[in-house]
This record gives C-alpha cells, sequence and structure tokens, in this order.
C-alpha cells in the first residue's frame, strides 16, 4: 500500500471528524462528475459508484447536509463533537466513508476494510484534533471562535477534495518510474541489510 493509498482515506476520515456529513457529501459530487477519472467498478463498487453516491437526490440530500452543518458549527447552540452521540456517529461515517473510498477503487475487500479502519481513524484524530486546536486558538489569540470554525472548514473541505481528487494511481505511477532493480521487493530489502 502506497502513501496515497494510506491517506486518502485517512484524510476522508478527518473531514468527516471536523465536520460529519463532508466525507460522504464529498464522496457523492466526485462520483456523480465522472470520479476515478471514468473508471466503473464490478459488483458492489460498480453498484456504489453508479446506483447510489451518484444518484441526483442522494448527492443533493448529502451536499445539503453537509452545508447545514457549516452553519449549524458557528450556532452557540450546537452541541459538542465529543459528546459520546456525536462522536459515535463521526466514527461511524468516517468508517463509512473510508470504507466506500477503498472499495470504489475496485481493489478488493482488503482494501475496502483498511480504508474503513483509517476512515475511522482519521475520523478520531479531526474530532479530537480539530476541537482541541480550536479551543487552544481561542483561548490564545483574540480572534473570536468563528474565525477559527471558518478555518476548520476550509481545512476540512481541503482534506476531503484531496480525498476524492487523487487517485491511487499516483502511486502506481511513481513506481513504475523508478528503474526495474529499485522495484523489485527483494532487491529493495536487500540493500536494507
Amino acid at each position: 500500500m502506497g502513501a496515497i493509498t494510506v491517506l486518502r482515506p485517512l484524510a476522508l476520515g478527518m473531514a468527516t471528524g471536523m465536520r460529519s456529513q463532508l466525507g460522504l457529501a464529498a464522496l457523492a459530487v466526485a462520483m456523480s462528475r465522472g470520479g476515478k477519472k471514468g473508471r466503473k467498478g464490478h459488483g458492489f463498487a460498480s453498484m456504489v459508484q453508479g446506483q447510489v453516491l451518484s444518484s441526483p437526490l442522494v448527492r443533493k440530500s448529502l451536499v445539503a447536509t453537509a452545508a447545514t452543518e457549516l452553519v449549524a458549527d458557528k450556532l452557540p447552540s450546537t452541541p459538542s463533537r465529543l459528546n459520546r452521540g456525536s462522536l459515535a456517529a463521526r466514527l461511524a461515517l468516517g468508517t463509512l466513508a473510508g470504507g466506500l473510498l477503498g472499495w470504489s477503487d475496485d481493489r478488493g475487500f482488503g482494501r475496502a476494510v483498511a480504508g474503513a479502519a483509517l476512515g475511522a481513524a482519521g475520523a478520531g484524530l479531526g474530532a479530537f484534533g480539530g476541537y482541541h486546536l480550536r479551543a487552544a486558538l481561542d483561548q490564545r489569540t483574540n480572534l473570536p471562535d468563528r474565525y477559527w470554525a471558518v478555518a476548520e472548514d476550509v481545512t476540512a473541505v481541503g482534506l476531503a477534495a484531496f480525498a476524492v481528487a487523487v487517485t491511487d494511481d499516483s502511486d502506481t505511477r511513481q513506481t513504475e518510474s523508478l528503474p526495474a532493480r529499485l522495484r523489485d521487493p527483494e532487491y529493495a530489502d536487500a540493500s536494507w541489510a
């Protein structure tokens, strides 16, 4: 597994941890626009891409809930993302988003499980890290919290955009550009001995 393969579901999970609806919304937008450069999988991957996430109704619903959350996050009545229910939902949605991202690459069940685990880990990092970083910045600066909330929104959107825009093919292209002796796993293992 290359670095991009690990970073994509982790980044999508982090975005989901910061803004719970953003990961699935980003996947839906990417799939409806022919994400993965038009590649279609088979079986479940094809169903996820072609029927669920790229459905106009699903896409519009996910984008609307993500946009609503971006606004609701700034309200003082919004509960903490670290409450038991909110955190559990973020972890579950991060797991789902990471798993769907891994499975939509059409590289097997193992990739989906790895994506789900990385999505969950990213959601935990995004939820706790975003909350504590925002609280620390709010406390240590004279800027109102709403500015840090907008900065967190931009970060979450950037992470989600990275996760759905970059493909695992970039890892493959980098490896293929190496000389044949460096691509050989036995040679690489021997050189570190």
